[in-house]
């Protein structure tokens, strides 16, 4: 089923108005059958009967149930309480084989020298005119349940149909006694049993499997979907648990151990909101990192990557990691990002055992150069606006469209740097769809190369290239 289509609070209120209306419509029904069951002492109405009841206290389990399951997550139930409507539809095939149960010892007592009914006009009338009540409640129960979800209401509707069911076969009954075969109820009666037993059967069968956590989601589909997103290498270890409309999964994820702490992050969340929005019910998503083994490494990513786990112990960021090879042995110059709030000596402090850490940890290493930035979450950049940036931004499109020998440059912000007189510049530049993509890349680093050099104050230079739309 899918999940409720209505926020939670009207999703309540419709399903309590439901139950509370089929309640009454019930409990006139029950009435209506013991009457009968009375008047005639057939077996099978009594059944009918019971089924009946059945359908009346399903209803109030149902409104006991939503009661609870209305409740948010709290301390003590951080998943929320939806399980309770689903203990609740539980209780609902209890009282079925309860039914089913009173139905069978009617047979046996019967089969040891019983009664046999006696048919009336009135009695026939009376349970005929409860049978398009039943049809109606089924058919409008089963439809409401599965447009809003509710596990409540579609075990309730099975119920009711069961009932149909219990009253066509008790008229078969009836029908019998009065061309002279009474056996023909008792025979009525267990098929009755049977398929009481049966649908209660199945009501318990998939509630259970909710409350004991079995697998909600194929296993196979969260990998397919999790493998999708670009950087995730591979997906494991998948587990799913809860109700249909309510369902909590995690999964173990692979990515480059290259890769950055916040990228690896970045993918983890995509995965997350790739699971939410194409897997109906999926409510929460948990997805656990882990570096893959790529191997083997070349010695300049191992690098890499052992100076990003080095400062990511520390607390630091690195970015703009460049690497020579001097006589044999490495000299790395890395950009360093440290807490903006911390002084001079206390960041130095930082980096200087980052510097050490790298040292003992890469024995190949000749020397480290640390250049040592502010981590500024909360400085934003100014835009640059006014006649200055008008003319900046013209020399800056004209030299990108010199270099690219056509119109190419577009998309172009300028904003002042935190850096004293130095500018940050984002620029769009389109390169031909069919061009190989280190084309693409080189276009770049010669658009970016000149600009450097004719305009000096620049500082942050990002280029994105892209096919013509």
């Amino acid at each position: 089923m899918s999940a409720p289509a209505l926020p939670a609070t009207r999703y309540q209120r419709s399903v309590r108005r439901l139950l509370i209306g089929f309640l009454l419509l019930n409990l006139i029904v029950t009435a209506v059958k013991f009457v009968v069951g009375a008047l005639t002492g057939s077996i099978a109405v009594i059944a009918d009967a019971f089924n009946a009841l059945v359908d009346s206290s399903s209803n109030v389990i149902g409104l006991l149930g939503l009661r609870a399951a209305a409740e948010p997550p709290d301390a003590t139930h951080p998943y929320g309480r939806r399980k309770y409507e689903t203990i609740a539809t539980l209780g609902i095939g209890g009282l079925m084989l309860l039914a089913g149960w009173e139905v069978l010892q009617d047979v046996f007592q019967r089969l040891s020298g019983g009664q046999p009914p006696e048919v009336t006009p009135v009695s026939l009338a009376l349970l005929l005119a409860t049978l398009p009540l039943n049809i109606f409640t089924v058919w409008y129960e089963g439809k409401r349940g599965r447009q809003l979800g509710s596990d409540i209401l579609i075990a309730d509707a099975t119920s009711t149909r069961v009932n149909i069911f219990v009253s066509l076969s008790a008229l078969i009954g009836l029908l019998g006694a009065s061309i002279g075969l009474p056996w023909l109820d008792i025979v009525v009666a267990l098929g009755i049993v049977a398929y009481v037993f049966r649908s209660a059967y199945h009501i318990i069968r998939d509630t259970a499997g909710v409350l004991t956590d079995s697998a909600a989601i194929d296993p196979h589909l969260v990998e397919s979907i999790a493998r999708s997103v670009p950087g995730v290498w591979f997906a494991t270890r998948v587990r799913s648990r809860g109700r249909e409309d309510d369902v909590h999964l995690d999964l173990h994820i692979k990515v480059d151990p290259a890769m950055a702490t916040e990228q690896a992050h970045a993918i983890a969340s995509e995965v997350e909101r790739q699971l939410r929005h194409r897997l109906a019910g999926v409510v929460d998503a948990v997805v656990h990192i882990e570096p893959g083994e790529a191997a083997p490494l070349s010695e300049w990513d191992a690098i890499a990557v052992r100076l990003r786990a080095l400062a990511d112990g520390l607390g630091l960021g690195v970015h703009n990691l460049h690497i020579d090879v001097l006589d044999g042995r490495y000299l790395v110059d890395v950009d360093v990002e440290v807490n903006s709030t911390l002084s001079l000596t206390q960041s130095h402090a930082l980096v200087t055992e980052f510097e050490a850490r790298a040292r003992l940890d890469l024995p190949g290493l000749t020397d480290i150069v640390t250049h040592i930035e502010p981590a500024l979450p909360g400085d934003h950049s100014l835009l640059m606006i006014g006649p200055e940036a008008d003319h900046l931004s013209d020399r800056i499109v004209a030299i990108a469209n010199r270099v690219a020998q056509r119109p190419a440059a577009h998309h172009l912000i300028l904003r002042h740097s935190h850096r004293p007189g130095r500018i940050d510049l984002s620029l769009h530049c389109t390169a031909p769809g069919e061009s190989p993509l280190i084309e693409a890349h080189l276009l770049a680093e010669k658009v970016e190369r000149q600009l450097r050099a004719e305009v000096p104050e620049l500082d942050h230079v990002t280029i994105h290239v892209e096919p013509p739309e």
